[in-house]
């Protein structure tokens, strides 16, 4: 036959022998030896105040107990505020909270009423008032009366205030209308076009000097006699006008004679005839 596992007879011995061990346990009480322990009913130990070694020993632990209040105040300051603890202390009751007084807003001050507008007045139109004239100087009784100061008449135009000379140009070109005004002030002119063209007609006074004839010279010498102009007088020129050389290059001849205001009509004789100005014909002045 197989061996067969019994769990109700497993079970009677092990509570016999529990059973003997209980029973042994009380014997060696009663008899005075050592103590059996039990399972059932483990020894209770037993608590022994400690003595205390000294005075001070009350103070230290005062001491430990407020170092540890103060950690633990510090690690719920650091702590995160969901996880701090709230402090327990005195909460006011309903009855002493009072609610704040809430102030109404202040009346509006009532409105003035706004007269009605009246019947506009005509107002008359002021006449202006005259402005003062000068007022008149008092003389002191001892004064004579001021004495008025003539006018000095203004001098009259010369050729030499008109046409200054001018250090940095001896050879000038002048309009028409100057040309005329040096015509009035008898500025003497020189007539560069050959003499056919001049005794056609020329400008009054004027003396005839071409450039491209062989007796320049002699004539030049015969204007120089009888006009008699001074090297820093004005002196006018005048050939065909446009383009026409003949009045510069007569004005080059002069300069080299020392002549040093020169004043070239620069339109010429055509202009002075559609102008209507006067003019003069035959070979002399």
């Amino acid at each position: 036959m197989g061996f067969r596992w019994d769990g109700l007879a497993v079970a009677r011995v092990v509570e016999k022998r529990l059973l003997a061990l209980q029973s042994r346990s009380r014997g060696s009480r009663s008899a005075g030896g050592p103590p059996v322990l039990d399972w059932r009913h483990p020894p209770i130990p037993k608590v022994v105040p400690l003595p205390l070694k000294s005075a001070a020993d009350p103070l230290k632990a005062l001491a430990f107990i407020a170092a540890a209040l103060a950690c633990g105040a510090l690690a719920n300051g650091w702590a995160a505020p969901d996880r701090k603890l709230a402090w327990r202390g005195w909460t006011p009751s309903p009855e002493t909270v009072q609610a704040p007084a809430i102030l109404a807003p202040p009346a509006p001050a009532p409105e003035a009423p706004v007269p009605a507008p009246g019947p506009v007045k005509a107002v008359p139109p002021t006449r202006p008032r005259p402005e003062p004239g000068p007022i008149p100087a008092r003389n002191s009784p001892g004064q004579p009366p001021p004495v008025p100061v003539p006018s000095q008449p203004s001098r009259p135009a010369t050729a030499s205030s008109l046409f200054p000379p001018s250090p940095a140009s001896v050879v000038r070109d002048i309009s028409s209308g100057e040309a005329y005004q040096a015509f009035q002030l008898k500025v003497p002119f020189l007539d560069a076009r050959r003499s056919s063209d001049f005794a056609e007609g020329h400008i009054p006074g004027a003396w005839n000097a071409p450039v491209w004839e062989a007796d320049l010279e002699r004539r030049l010498i015969e204007f120089e006699a009888a006009a008699n102009p001074g090297l820093q007088a004005p002196i006018g020129i005048y050939c065909t006008g446009g383009g026409c050389e003949d009045s510069r290059l007569l004005a080059r001849k002069l300069v080299d004679l020392g002549y040093r205001n020169l004043l070239i009509y620069r339109d010429g004789f055509p202009d002075w005839v559609a102008k209507g100005r006067p003019q003069a014909t035959g070979a002399h002045p």
